[in-house]
């Protein structure tokens, strides 16, 4: 009789926490949660929607507009895993690190496969690749990167995640025709190598004046570029 290999502990937890049906619907309240957070269920083409309408109501403004508005959705993400963790110092980091493994790579949330390599808090820096990103499925071919709102999405989370001030830039993209999309997190540094001070955006400025693709402390943040977005921490104690 012939017996299969043993799989190995990390194997296994992913094959559970994929296996558990975590989603839940509430009939008689019209609600649907997931993993005990309330959702909505949409299409996936619906961000590619979204993006068509911005770019029709203030043109080329809608990719730092688009990435503003991911970035805040990925700090609040962000703070999420924050608050859950009790530990300190290097226990939290690890803990931290666990639970984004886990959160990104273990459980299923429809934007593509993700694996986080080489998460690095002392240079606050991280790579991500997205097998089968939706957002580069939805948006079709394009001569540069294309991924504006799931750049913003990932920047907001690791600026939560790292507590730093830092950039999300795709450097391949399903839709110039790789095979996955990839992205780097680094911190936001300034000319002189220093760290960067929170940006800060007057959203009053929409209507009247560009965009400037910058960051309100505490809500995350945009970039001129579809190929970077910025994200600011909640919790950051930077002047």
């Amino acid at each position: 009789m012939q017996t299969s290999p043993k799989k190995s502990t990390g194997y296994d937890l992913r094959r559970l926490v994929g296996s558990v049906n975590q989603l839940r619907f509430n009939d008689n309240r019209g609600e649907v949660s997931f993993f005990g957070q309330k959702m909505i269920i949409l299409r996936r083409d619906v961000i590619r929607i979204m993006r068509e309408a911005l770019e029709r109501l203030v043109g080329d403004q809608s990719a730092p507009f688009l990435s503003y508005l991911a970035s805040g959705i990925g700090v609040h993400e962000g703070s999420i895993f924050r608050e859950s963790i009790g530990a300190t110092g290097e226990q939290s980091r690890q803990s931290l690190e666990n639970l984004v493994h886990s959160a990104l790579e273990d459980t299923n949330l429809g934007l593509g496969k993700i694996q986080i390599n080489g998460l690095d808090f002392d240079k606050s820096s991280a790579n991500i690749v997205v097998a089968n990103c939706f957002e580069a499925t939805e948006s079709g071919p394009s001569e540069e990167p294309n991924c504006i709102f799931t750049s913003g999405f990932l920047a907001g989370i690791f600026a939560e995640v790292l507590d730093k001030t830092v950039q999300a830039k795709e450097v391949r993209c399903m839709s110039q025709g790789a095979t996955e999309c990839e992205f780097q997190i680094t911190l936001v540094e300034t000319g002189d190598g220093q760290e960067a001070e929170k940006p800060k955006v007057d959203l009053n400025e929409v209507d009247g004046a560009p965009l400037k693709g910058e960051v309100k402390p505490g809500t995350g943040g945009g970039s001129t570029s579809a190929k970077s977005a910025i994200g600011t921490s909640e919790g950051s104690t930077e002047e």
